[in-house]
């Protein structure tokens, strides 16, 4: 299998053309230059093409000569995503059209789309959150998650385009930035090891589903070759664990204490998010292998 991943020379980008070249699968890469782990696909024998993805001239060859499209390629991230909506649409939605136009020029070819099972459903009516849960963005960054899936499922429709959605919960692992711009475990395990003091927006009991990066890598896998209804799966834990969870497993892991700074809750920070991923485990034939523990083991022996 031809696989491409728009977007495979950052964090999850990275573990996914692992897991496709594990897999015996052919990988290219379609990245900025400057992108943070375009050498370790290369060394892993990716074959790597730079470029900008608003560039629809780009694409075309490469999109052409691949079976499998993986659209990791997002501007905006969910914090931020409201102070700019229109860049948020500009930037995410115009540019995934333009890719979707591609493809409805080019038969035979699948996208697998990554999309949000942290945002996309907001403020949720229950716990564990189906796929047919009611879709409620609270930020622009679910909104125009959500305003993809739609379109995907447009071009499907209308002209054919096969596809996979898989809702990821909050992943986390090796080589997870720890910027604190996105990933909240990257994020704590680099103050706890630098011994500086790690921000919690609210009390701490904020509880989100954390998905080991390997696990939802696997994932990506298996829904290349996935060929059944439904085309829309949550991909998480199943489990939901508090940010005071976190911290805590953190300090027993490494053994210090922590400093902790607990400040007001933000308006688009939901109270709880736990997936439902029974479907991904009955059509997909997926769950996750690794726990939190381990997890947050493994992101932190990288580090050292």
């Amino acid at each position: 299998m031809k696989v491409c991943i728009l977007g495979g020379g950052g964090f999850l980008g990275s573990h996914i053309s692992e897991a496709f070249l594990s897999s015996g699968n052919d990988v290219t890469i379609f990245d900025l230059e400057t992108a943070e782990y375009l050498d370790i696909s290369r060394n892993r024998k990716a074959k790597i093409v730079t470029g900008e993805f608003s560039n629809i001239d780009n694409l075309g060859d490469i999109v052409q000569n691949n079976d499998v499209i993986i659209n990791l390629v997002y501007t905006t991230l969910p914090k931020i995503s409201n102070q700019n909506p229109q860049y948020d649409i500009q930037t995410n939605v115009i540019s995934f059209i333009n890719l979707l136009d591609l493809l409805r020029e080019m038969p035979g070819k699948k996208v697998i789309y990554p999309s949000s099972g942290g945002t996309i459903y907001g403020i949720p009516k229950e716990v564990p959150i189906k796929e047919t849960h009611p879709k409620n963005p609270i930020c622009s960054y679910g909104i125009t998650k959500l305003t993809n899936e739609k379109y995907l499922h447009l071009y499907w429709t209308l002209y054919d385009v096969n596809y996979c959605i898989l809702r990821i919960g909050n992943a986390y692992g090796e080589r997870q930035p720890t910027n604190g711009e996105q990933g909240l475990i990257g994020a704590f395990l680099d103050k706890a090891i630098q011994n500086e003091e790690i921000t919690v927006w609210g009390d701490g009991s904020a509880i989100r589903d954390y998905v080991y990066v390997g696990d939802v890598a696997r994932a990506f896998v298996q829904a290349a070759s996935y060929k059944d209804e439904p085309r829309i799966l949550n991909i998480g834990s199943g489990k939901g664990h508090s940010i005071n969870d976190i911290t805590e497993t953190i300090r027993t892991i490494l053994k210090v204490p922590l400093k902790i700074n607990y400040l007001p809750s933000r308006c688009f920070d939901v109270p709880s998010n736990v997936l439902d991923i029974s479907m991904a485990k009955t059509y997909l034939g997926w769950e996750p292998r690794i726990g939190l523990q381990e997890g947050i083991t493994r992101a932190f022996r990288s580090m050292g």
